[in-house]
């Protein structure tokens, strides 16, 4: 049996001298002295004496496992000494606190969609299923997640139309119908009035801005002023006038297809429709030329169905998404489109200071 310690004499010494000048390995050396492998290999290292050694493949792999627990500890003791992160103190600039701006866009209320087996994938229950998730994820993002970092001054919805469905754009609309216009109108107006209202309470002053979309319309053959987004705007704009009576609380709409408007200094154009390809060729000359013309830092608009954040050149542009998610636009177009709106922030310095895609899925 091995000794586990040995005492080593100065014969001792001299033998394991010769073993190694004989160029004997460690296991060898361990094999003839009766000793162990860690005793022999501790004393050459004590002593200096490893010069000589033949390094088979066993000595080469414990020397590298030595090596990998050395390297291992050493990075555990530089890593324990350094100091995580710790969240920035607030700034004057967080102080004075951010705007929260919240798009709504391509709602489509009133619109039936089915997959290919016939199921409804999209009908009023629906809608009123995702809005009602859209406002209360806003609220649960708003008291969370959003003052925690900073503080929230204000609101401005803003509104890039095809809120209503319409009637009559195309052929076979009136099969993808389901509630007639005037009652697609209240549904929104109903579901704009609760998260107002919500805003409201929590003592958050409310702009409204809202403009036409191309879907809204009575008919492809009348007037585009003839829009049903444009009478939802009139009725939101009454009930805040007439019924709600809140100072803090200011609706704005055009019958064109844009508006311009200040949020916090930086001019935002909101549009209906822009360049799907942002950073096409094409899409960079109309963004810059909107921004020229208007004098704007920020671009916002829907129609597609899909949601996207870019910046073309120095303006940031805010695609909105749909409540509806795929339907026939999205698979005309390619593109797979998830129930899906915006909200972001703004402050004096920043045109976008956080962006929130709020996701309207089954899965929330």
């Amino acid at each position: 049996m091995k000794n586990k310690e040995t005492k080593w004499t100065q014969d001792k010494l001299d033998l394991l001298k010769v073993y190694l000048s004989e160029g004997r390995t460690i296991v060898k050396i361990a094999q003839l002295m009766n000793l162990t492998y860690g005793a022999v290999e501790k004393t050459i290292t004590r002593y200096n004496l490893r010069i000589g050694i033949k390094e088979t493949n066993e000595t080469k792999t414990k020397q590298k496992k030595d090596l990998s627990k050395e390297i291992i500890q050493t990075l555990k003791d530089e890593l324990s000494q350094i100091k995580p992160y710790e969240p920035a103190k607030q700034s004057k600039i967080d102080v004075k606190g951010d705007t929260l701006v919240i798009q709504l866009t391509d709602l489509h209320a009133g619109k039936i969609v089915k997959d290919q087996e016939g199921k409804v994938v999209y009908d009023e229950n629906i809608f009123r299923q995702r809005m009602d998730k859209l406002c209360k994820q806003i609220l649960k993002l708003l008291d969370n997640n959003i003052i925690k970092g900073v503080p929230i001054t204000d609101v401005v919805i803003l509104s890039t139309g095809d809120l209503a469905n319409g009637e009559g754009i195309y052929a076979t609309q009136a099969f993808e119908q389901e509630l007639a216009p005037p009652r697609q109108t209240m549904l929104v107006v109903e579901v704009i009035q609760k998260l107002i209202v919500s805003l409201l309470d929590r003592k958050l002053p409310v702009r409204f801005a809202g403009i036409r979309g191309n879907h809204g319309r009575t008919g492809k053959d009348t007037d585009i002023a003839s829009n049903w987004d444009l009478m939802i705007y009139m009725i939101l704009d009454f009930w805040a006038k007439v019924v709600l009576k809140n100072s803090k609380l200011q609706i704005k709409y055009a019958e064109t297809e844009q508006m311009k408007l200040d949020i916090r200094g930086h001019g935002y154009l909101i549009r209906h429709i822009c360049p799907e390809q942002v950073d096409s060729p094409a899409g960079r000359v109309k963004i810059n030329e909107w921004a020229r013309r208007h004098d704007v830092e920020g671009i916002v608009y829907g129609h597609y169905h899909h949601a996207g954040i870019f910046d073309c050149d120095s303006i940031r542009v805010f695609r909105g998404g749909s409540t509806v998610g795929g339907d026939s636009l999205s698979e005309n177009m390619a593109k797979h489109s998830e129930p899906l709106q915006l909200c972001w922030g703004v402050n004096e310095h920043r045109v976008s200071t956080f962006i929130y895609l709020v996701d309207l899925g089954e899965k929330i």
